[in-house]
C-alpha cells in the first residue's frame, strides 16, 4: 500500500536507542495521528483503545508490529527531533497549498494550559500558530520558551514558513519594527492592529481619525470606505464600517521615521446596538502597501479565523488545554500532532460538509475513511 504522506516524514530520524525498538517509527507516528485524530489525548487511554483493535488496525494500516504501548508512545514525541519534524510539516504544506499570492497568514498564540510545569515555576507552554486563514488550514508553529517571548519568537516563525505575496496578520504585539522588517524581508506583506502599547502612535492614529470626521467631513468621505451589511442576532445589531488612508505626508505626520514600512493605515469601526443601548469599538492597523477598504476589512475580519476555528478548534475537539504532556519536546510535538490532524478534518472532501465532531467520529467507527484520507486524498493534493 502507497504511503505518500508519510514518505515525506519517513526521512526522521528515531529518537530510540536500536536496542528493544520493536516499533517502527512511522507505525507510532501513523498510530498516534490516528488516536489523535479520533479524540485522545493520552497516549495511556489511546493505547488501551488501539489494542481493542489491534488485528484491525495492523491489517488494515499495514503495521509489522502490531500496537505499541502508551510509554513507546511518549517516549518517541517526548525525543522527537522538533526541528526535523516541524520542517517536514512545513514542507507538507507547501506542497498541499502550492499558489499563496495575495493570500492571508494570521499568527497568534495559544497557551497549553494543562502541560505546566510547576516544577519550574508554574510557566505555561505556549505555542505560535501560522494559520492561511482562506484554506482554513495550519501551516506552522512555533514554541515561545522560556526565557523568551513573542516579540523574539514570531521572526523565527517568520523564518520556517513561506510568506512571499502573502498578507500576515498579527495582533498588537506584533506591531514591532523588527517584526515588519521581517515580514518584508521574506517577501511578505503585512497588516498589524495598533494599540495602546504603541501609545503615541496609537493616539495619533485616533486623533487624525477622529479629526477628519469632526472637521473635515468632505475629506472624510473622500476616503475609500467599505460598510458591511447589517448583522442582526437575537435582538443585536452589529454595523461595520472600515476606512483606509495612505497619503504619505499624513503618514509621515502620524508616525514621523519610525516606521518606513507604513504606506497605508486602517481604521475599523464597530458599533452594536441592543435596543436602546449602544457601543462603539473603534480599531487601527497598519499597512506596508495601499489597499482598498474592501481589501482590508477582509484582513481585519479574517484574522480571528486563528482563534475561531484553529484554537477553538484544537481546545473543543482535540481537548489541547488539557494536555499534561510537558517532558522534554513532547508540548511542542503534540501540539504540531494536533495541527497535522485539524488539517486533515480540513482537507478531507469525503466528510465536507460534517462538524469536527463528526468527522472524529466516522474516522473512529470507519477505518477505511481514514485509509482513504492518508493514501488516496492526501497524497493526490502533493
Amino acid at each position: 500500500m502507497e504511503r505518500s504522506f508519510f514518505d515525506r516524514f519517513s526521512v526522521l530520524e528515531d529518537p530510540r536507542n536500536e536496542k528493544g525498538r520493536i516499533f517502527p517509527l512511522m507505525d507510532v507516528i501513523i498510530l498516534a495521528i490516528y488516536g489523535t485524530l479520533i479524540g485522545f489525548e493520552d497516549f495511556t487511554n489511546m493505547s488501551y483503545y488501539l489494542k481493542k483493535r489491534e488485528d484491525e488496525l495492523t491489517e488494515g494500516l499495514e503495521l509489522s508490529a502490531g500496537i505499541p504501548s502508551h510509554d513507546v508512545f511518549s517516549d518517541v514525541f517526548r525525543m522527537l527531533d522538533i526541528k526535523a519534524f516541524m520542517a517536514q510539516f512545513v514542507e507538507w504544506t507547501k506542497d498541499i497549498v502550492k499558489v499563496k499570492t495575495g493570500k492571508q497568514i494570521a499568527i497568534d498564540g495559544k497557551a497549553v494550559r494543562a502541560a505546566t510545569k510547576k516544577a519550574e515555576g508554574g510557566k505555561i507552554p505556549y505555542v505560535l500558530s501560522a494559520f492561511l486563514v482562506g484554506q482554513g488550514i495550519s501551516i506552522g508553529q512555533k514554541a515561545v520558551g522560556d526565557k523568551t517571548n513573542e516579540i523574539t519568537e514570531i521572526p523565527k516563525l517568520l523564518d520556517l514558513i513561506d510568506v512571499k505575496d502573502c498578507f500576515v496578520t498579527v495582533d498588537a504585539i506584533g506591531t514591532q519594527t523588527k517584526i515588519m522588517d521581517k515580514i518584508i524581508e521574506r517577501g511578505g506583506h503585512f497588516c498589524l492592529q495598533l494599540k495602546s502599547n504603541q501609545r503615541t502612535a496609537f493616539e495619533s492614529a485616533k486623533l487624525y481619525f477622529e479629526d477628519l470626521e469632526t472637521n473635515s467631513p468632505k475629506l472624510w468621505e473622500e476616503l475609500d470606505c467599505y460598510k458591511e451589511p447589517h448583522i442582526k442576532n437575537h435582538g443585536r445589531i452589529e454595523s461595520r464600517e472600515y476606512r483606509v488612508m495612505s497619503d504619505p505626508q499624513d503618514i509621515k505626520m502620524m508616525f514621523g521615521e519610525k516606521w518606513k514600512h507604513v504606506k497605508c493605515v486602517g481604521m475599523a469601526k464597530l458599533v452594536r446596538r441592543i435596543g436602546n443601548d449602544e457601543s462603539c469599538e473603534t480599531h487601527y492597523h497598519l499597512l506596508d502597501i495601499p489597499v482598498s477598504a474592501e481589501k482590508y476589512a477582509s484582513l481585519a475580519r479574517g484574522h480571528w479565523g486563528i482563534e475561531n476555528s484553529l484554537h477553538w478548534v484544537l481546545d473543543i475537539h482535540f481537548r489541547e488545554d488539557s494536555s499534561t504532556a510537558n517532558a522534554d519536546a513532547a508540548t511542542e510535538n503534540l501540539a504540531l500532532l494536533r495541527k497535522i490532524c485539524f488539517n486533515f478534518t480540513k482537507l478531507d472532501p469525503q466528510l465536507a460538509k460534517k462538524t469536527t465532531k463528526k468527522k472524529m467520529i466516522d474516522y473512529m467507527t470507519d477505518l477505511e475513511l481514514f485509509k482513504h484520507l492518508i493514501y488516496d486524498v492526501i497524497p493526490s493534493m502533493e
